[in-house]
């Protein structure tokens, strides 16, 4: 047994891969939370107890079944495996593999039992931004923080010198109305009026404040990612939230989570970023989409033997497809000819009795090794008029 606790690599998909009879496909939902420890670990049992009396009923050799259990006993019995989830798992057993998965991202509780490993929700986890920076800002405090695809969101130790807060931002004494150079009646000490009483008065500062936040954050940000590749989340209420976004000049993806931060502890603000990142996913996939069909013509195909075929020829520049359906078959990755599963692809065999695998994250990882990009979808959160499942392709040139 394997242990992961990095996002799978081109050489973890090359061990999955391909015929495993009988393989055994388990993805459950785990929290890093030590007090739900006990849930993940019965729905890994109960998943195994399914897979295994699904086997049995298929006339499963006795020595196979003895194999998956050995490999079920090692997975429950390792105490470092349990003691370090992440929010999902994904577990491969068969006869030659026990591959075990920890990923950051939520995945659907899943099993599966066939000659194939069933790839499709694994395949998500390197496919999607899993890393994220976040503020955490209010009139009383601000952090930064960073989420990566192996850990969970942490603070980032920085230098907040003259803006830890709103007050010490803005120049004040706690509890003032007002920066300091302004006399008890209001009035600046350079002369004019003072316009930094009231609710008004407390949206200069807070505006003022959001600059000074803004400045240090960026320049930190800056040193971390120079291309400004990493998505951040702005996390606080109003009026400060919308302050912030009308402040913010750069090219980074800066996404708005309303309300205050104040309570929120690491396992809070980890819980929402990748909640928001999985949401953030949906819609730049969803864009992406809109754009291709509105002005990409003769460069999108949606028939899965002439995905294959241009994908083999490395035509393909991305690939959806969901993740949540199945169609099965085999495929010719010199030629990209396929074959289909009986019962258009619902069964789980050739019609001549070849053992027939789910042809989607083939495909996908087809075109992965000819250098192009992979996107997972689910078809239920995408709008019917830019996409039309269970897959479509964006090709490198126009089809004459």
């Amino acid at each position: 047994m394997t242990v992961h606790y990095q996002l799978p690599t081109a050489a973890d998909f090359t061990v999955l891969a391909g015929e495993h009879h009988p393989a055994v496909t388990i993805y459950t939902s785990t929290s890093p939370v030590v007090s739900e420890r006990e849930r993940a670990e019965v729905a890994v049992r109960s998943g195994f107890d399914e897979a295994l009396e699904h086997l049995k009923v298929a006339g499963a050799e006795a020595s196979d079944l003895d194999a998956i259990r050995a490999e079920r006993d090692r997975i429950v019995a390792d105490q470092q495996l349990w003691g370090g989830l992440a929010r999902s798992l994904a577990i491969f057993v068969s006869p030659d593999v026990s591959e075990v998965f920890v990923l950051p991202n939520r995945l659907d509780d899943a099993v599966h039992v066939g000659s194939h490993f069933t790839l499709g929700q694994l395949l998500r986890a390197p496919s999607q931004d899993q890393e994220a920076y976040a503020v955490t800002i209010s009139a009383s405090e601000w952090a930064l923080w960073h989420a990566t695809p192996t850990d969970r969101a942490a603070k980032l130790a920085i230098d907040q010198a003259g803006t830890a807060n709103l007050d010490e931002a803005t120049n004040r004494e706690p509890g003032e109305d007002k920066p300091r150079g302004y006399n008890r009646g209001g009035v600046a000490a350079q002369g004019g009026a003072s316009r930094l009483m009231g609710d008004e008065g407390r949206k200069i500062l807070l505006d003022q404040y959001s600059k000074r936040v803004i400045e240090v954050a960026r320049r930190e940000l800056l040193a971390r990612d120079a291309e400004e590749r990493v998505p951040a989340f702005v996390f606080a209420a109003e009026p400060l939230l919308s302050l912030f976004l009308a402040n913010t000049r750069n090219s980074r993806r800066v996404v708005a989570v309303p309300g205050s931060p104040d309570r929120l502890g690491a396992a809070d603000v980890d819980e929402a970023l990748r909640r928001e990142l999985g949401r953030l996913n949906v819609r730049e996939a969803e864009r992406s989409l809109r754009t291709l069909a509105e002005g990409s013509a003769g460069r999108v195909e949606r028939d899965l033997a002439a995905i294959a075929r241009e994908a083999a020829d490395g035509a393909v520049e991305t690939f959806w497809f969901d993740f949540t359906t199945s169609v099965n078959g085999t495929l010719d990755r010199e030629t990209g000819a396929i074959e289909f599963a009986a019962d258009h692809g619902a069964g789980d065999t050739l019609a001549d009795g070849t053992r027939a695998g789910d042809l989607l994250p083939q495909l996908a990882l087809l075109v992965l090794s000819k250098g192009g990009k992979v996107v997972t979808v689910r078809s239920s959160e995408l709008d019917d008029e830019v996409w039309s499942g269970p897959a479509m392709a964006e090709l490198r040139f126009a089809l004459a």
